[in-house]
């Protein structure tokens, strides 16, 4: 089994949202490296049997047995991969992992109670909190010499002070979008430490966590880590970032806690509701087939991480190198490009990007990268930001 590569034409003329969704001024088209979606198309054995499916016509309202097997599935899954052992009575359908945060919000926490947003973060992380009357409070995060190594760090002691603010809410992304980091145990614990003096939930965010390029035993899920961790978090997970399947949205909600289920339970129904038949079939394949499709995606990946890493070194432009993930954090502020990366990019190198401070605010000098693409592709993303860059 081998990933499929297309051109650009290709790529434009399948209309994705990743090669259409942003040109520059004058209309022309740009290289697609922003919206999380990947070029190698989906693994086959995904793809069969949602055309199977649709083959025999189940393109009905959702049945009822089936977030029973996706719950089967994802735990599966998760003992494999992860040596998580998971009851699939704990496991609960959602449409997707922003439902899912919305609905944790809504029903969960303290009315008009801030949320906490360690930054830089995923983008709607930062603006959903605040149209559902929850202030954010953004808490950059430590990097470089201050993050002990690691390249990006969680700051506990901002947010400490954000839970001493009133903060009901602490959103985490484990695989981290966009800085790549994989939260080790210790790291977990420590986060743990300061959540548990507040009367306060952790929203988990884990749909990266299929993309651990490396050692996959060394991602684990917060709510893993003991009763008194489960008992304050709803944790989130998908496939449609593994299997390339987010248009067709089936997420679920790991909750072993049985006091914060039931809570859960109240409300539940209307964020399963809307998940696709078609994307929980998928998962179903996903989560319990042959996976020697992700492995090669990952390869692919971190081929391109490494001419990525190979042509910054020496150059002004800040890059860490992910343990996960295809989306990638490239900072210019040692060069500033005005009024910004994304912009520059796209408008002169035809390169579309991520603005920064849509991960956060003073992140204006940022970019995220997508690197789930072919060699070539990720070779003329590297000439294009060389290219542009002040001499």
């Amino acid at each position: 089994m081998t990933t499929r590569t297309f051109t650009d034409d290709q790529l434009r003329r399948i209309g994705g949202l990743k090669w259409t969704g942003i040109r520059a001024k004058d209309g022309s088209p740009t290289i697609g490296a922003w919206v999380a979606e990947m070029d190698f198309g989906t693994d086959p054995q995904v793809a069969d049997t949602m055309k199977s499916a649709i083959d025999d016509g189940l393109l009905g309202y959702q049945p009822t047995w089936l977030a029973e097997h996706v719950s089967e599935a994802l735990a599966q899954f998760e003992r494999c991969r992860f040596g998580w052992e998971l009851d699939p009575a704990h496991i609960r359908l959602a449409e997707s992992v922003l439902l899912a945060l919305r609905a944790t919000i809504s029903h969960l926490v303290r009315p008009g109670a801030p949320i906490i947003v360690p930054t830089p973060n995923y983008m709607p992380f930062l603006t959903m909190p605040g149209e559902l009357g929850h202030p954010v409070i953004e808490v950059p995060s430590l990097h470089g010499e201050a993050a002990h190594g690691r390249g990006w760090e969680l700051d506990l002691d901002g947010i400490r002070a954000a839970f001493e603010e009133g903060a009901g809410l602490l959103i985490l992304c484990n695989p981290w979008n966009p800085t790549g980091r994989v939260l080790s145990a210790e790291e977990l614990r420590a986060v743990h430490a300061v959540v548990s003096d507040y009367d306060a939930l952790l929203f988990s965010d884990e749909i990266h966590a299929p993309l651990v390029f490396d050692d996959s035993s060394a991602f684990i899920s917060y709510a893993r880590l003991g009763p008194e961790f489960a008992a304050r978090t709803v944790t989130a997970t998908a496939a449609s970032k593994g299997w390339n399947i987010a248009g067709l949205p089936c997420a679920q909600v790991i909750l072993p806690d049985e006091a914060l289920r039931q809570r859960w339970d109240e409300f539940g129904s209307e964020v399963a509701h809307g998940a696709s038949t078609i994307g929980a079939l998928g998962a179903i394949t996903a989560f319990t087939h042959d996976d020697s499709w992700q492995r090669e995606v990952l390869s692919d990946v971190r081929a391109n991480v490494d001419l990525v890493e190979d042509a910054l070194a020496g150059t002004p432009v800040d890059f860490t190198r992910p343990q996960a993930t295809y989306l990638t954090w490239w900072g210019f502020g040692a060069v500033p490009l005005e009024p910004s990366p994304a912009a520059v990019l796209r408008e002169r190198a035809h390169v579309a990007t991520n603005a920064g401070v849509t991960l956060g605010t003073g992140y204006e000098q940022w970019a995220r990268f997508n690197l789930a693409c072919s060699n070539d592709v990720t070779s003329r993303i590297i000439e294009s930001v060389l290219g542009v860059l002040p001499r």
